[in-house]
């Protein structure tokens, strides 16, 4: 309202040439008014502006599991007892959420329990299940799931797959188990298989019918991974060609080599059936570049690179 006043008793003096001492002494008192009042933003605007740039500046973060497979290559007693073969492996264990081990070959049912707990003794939180000893010969192996606790839990027990009466499609039967994420709603059945080298053609396409099996077992799932080494290349399968699975999603691809010497092959697979909860490529863990490893020491690990794909910890809609 001064304002207002101030401006129209500036116009009469310009208008007029001259104006009363009284006039001019109100002038002068507003115009001292006037020189202290601090000229703000109205305040319901000031928090706006505020929130916008908070909105603008704070960095999104996304939060993923890593779910993969490794052949550790005759993993027994001997390798266990090899301090620095254990910590590469120990190492790799941690990249990820859930890793499914294939070629345990241990009568003594020692060396996996080792390698767990040098995973957890710079206070990690692993766990694993292991299935029965499972072949055709003398020679048996075993798979196991090694998981984070703080990320990920087993939601039933583990079942190797029974193979129908009659029938042997599989020199060392698929495991199956199911897990879900800790901190959010991601949660998949994992089918775990090493095939037979000189039957992989065979095992790669009698694998829809472990698919099946496991649909059954869990009726409202709709994310199933099948991982580990189909030995689906070289000599033992034709990648040119179809196969039983070839509907779903090869998420590890011809493109990819997975075996640690000169060889280049794509012996260990991930086949997904939903890919709605993948986040990114799936890819080969290369060990040897990330742990600076000769081919020596990264040849005394494992013939066989891990394999791995990201999934999203939410956002899961079956």
């Amino acid at each position: 309202m001064k304002l207002k006043l101030f401006a129209i008793l500036i116009l009469i003096s310009l208008t007029f040439g001259c104006i009363s001492e009284e006039t001019e002494q109100t002038i002068q008192t507003i115009a001292e008014e006037i020189e202290q009042i601090e000229v703000q933003a109205p305040e319901d605007i000031q928090p706006e502006v505020l929130e916008d740039e908070q909105v603008n500046t704070t960095p999104l973060s996304h939060e993923t599991l890593r779910i993969g497979a490794f052949n550790i290559q005759v993993f027994g007693v001997s390798k266990a007892d090899k301090p620095e073969v254990m910590a590469v492996l120990a190492d790799i264990t941690r990249t990820y959420d859930i890793m499914a081990i294939q070629e345990i070959r241990d009568k003594s049912q020692t060396a996996l329990p080792e390698l767990v707990d040098l995973v957890n003794s710079d206070g990690s939180n692993y766990e694993f299940v292991v299935s029965e000893r499972l072949g055709r010969t003398s020679s048996k192996e075993q798979y196991a799931y090694v998981y984070n606790r703080d990320t990920i839990m087993i939601t039933s027990e583990a079942l190797t797959y029974p193979e129908p009466e009659g029938t042997d499609p599989f020199h060392r039967q698929p495991y199956i188990a199911s897990f879900k994420a800790v901190n959010g709603d991601y949660d998949a059945v994992l089918i775990v298989i090493h095939t037979d080298p000189d039957e992989a053609t065979e095992e790669i396409n009698a694998l829809d019918e472990a698919l099946e099996h496991a649909q059954n077992v869990y009726p409202d799932e709709q994310d199933f991974i099948i991982l580990g080494d189909f030995n689906a290349d070289g000599s033992y399968f034709d990648e040119d060609s179809s196969s039983d699975l070839e509907d779903y999603f090869w998420a590890i691809d011809d493109t990819h080599d997975t075996t640690t010497k000169s060889t280049d092959y794509t012996y260990d697979r991930m086949v997904l059936t939903d890919t709605s909860d993948l986040y990114g490529q799936a890819n080969v863990f290369r060990y040897d570049l990330e742990y600076q490893l000769t081919e020596e020491e990264t040849v005394a690990v494992s013939d066989h690179y891990p394999v791995y794909a990201e999934f999203n910890v939410s956002g899961d809609v079956d």
